[in-house]
C-alpha cells in the first residue's frame, strides 16, 4: 500500500512539472518563437553568407592573386607587387579583397618585399594587415615585424614581435619548423637590451622544447656562454 502511494506521488510530481511546462511554454509561446525564429535566420543568414558572398569572394581573389604569386615566384617583385598592366598586382589585391586568404597572403608578400628593399616602415604596415589566425603566414608576420624593428634597432619592439611570433608558432602546425628559430631571435634581442635572464629563459625553451632543432647546438652554445 506504501509502494502504490509513493508510486502514485510520483506520478503526480511528474504531472504537475508537465503542467508547469506546459504553462510555461503556452504563457510565453510568442517570445519563444521569436527566440526560435531569429536562431533559425541567424543560422540561414550565416549559411548563406559562406554560400553567396564569403566563398565566390575568396574564388575572385584567388583569381585576381593568381598572376601577382607567379611573378612573386620569380622574384619580379615590381611586377608582383604592382601588376604587369592587365593582371592585379599584390598591392591591388590587398586593396580589393579585403578579409579574404589571398589578401591576406599579398599583405605578407608586399611585407617580405618591402622589408628586403629596406623600407622597414611600410613592411610592418603590410605585415600588420595579415590575419594573424593562419598557422603560417601569421607567425611569419609578427617574425617579419620583428626583424623590421631589429634593423631600426628598436629591440624592444622586436623582442615583443618576436615573442609573439615563437608563441603564436608553437601553438600552431608548423611550429617544429618555425619557433625555434623566432625563439632565437627573441633571445638575441633581450640580449641587447640587457635582459639577460630572459634570454637564458628562452634558449633553456628552446633546449628542452625544439630538441631536433637545427638552432639547439647553438642555444645551448649561446646559454652558457651568458
Amino acid at each position: 500500500m506504501a509502494n502504490k502511494k509513493a508510486k502514485d506521488e510520483s506520478i503526480i510530481n511528474v504531472d504537475e512539472v508537465y503542467t508547469k511546462t506546459e504553462q510555461f511554454v503556452d504563457k510565453n509561446r510568442k517570445q519563444l518563437t521569436l527566440i526560435l525564429g531569429a536562431a533559425a535566420v541567424l543560422i540561414l543568414a550565416f549559411m548563406g553568407y559562406r554560400t553567396l558572398v564569403q566563398l565566390p569572394a575568396e574564388l575572385a581573389a584567388e583569381e585576381a592573386i593568381f598572376q601577382a604569386e607567379y611573378y612573386f615566384s620569380l622574384d619580379s617583385l615590381d611586377l608582383a607587387q604592382y601588376g604587369d598592366g592587365f593582371s592585379a598586382g599584390l598591392e591591388e589585391v590587398m586593396s580589393d579583397h579585403p578579409g579574404t586568404k589571398a589578401a591576406s597572403r599579398a599583405s605578407y608578400q608586399i611585407g617580405v618585399t618591402n622589408r628586403d628593399a629596406g623600407l622597414y616602415a611600410e613592411a610592418i604596415l603590410a605585415f600588420d594587415k595579415v590575419d594573424f589566425n593562419d598557422d603560417v603566414i601569421g607567425p611569419m608576420s609578427l617574425a617579419g615585424m620583428g626583424d623590421c624593428y631589429s634593423e631600426l634597432e628598436d629591440y624592444a619592439n622586436a623582442a615583443v614581435y618576436y615573442s609573439k611570433a615563437a608563441d603564436a608558432a608553437d601553438a600552431g602546425l608548423a611550429g617544429k619548423v618555425l619557433a625555434p628559430s623566432y625563439h632565437y631571435k627573441q633571445a638575441i634581442t633581450l640580449i641587447e637590451l640587457g635582459r639577460i635572464d630572459e634570454a637564458k629563459s628562452v634558449l633553456t625553451h628552446i633546449e628542452n622544447e625544439h630538441k631536433n632543432s637545427r638552432l639547439f647546438n647553438s642555444a645551448v652554445a649561446l646559454g652558457a656562454s651568458l
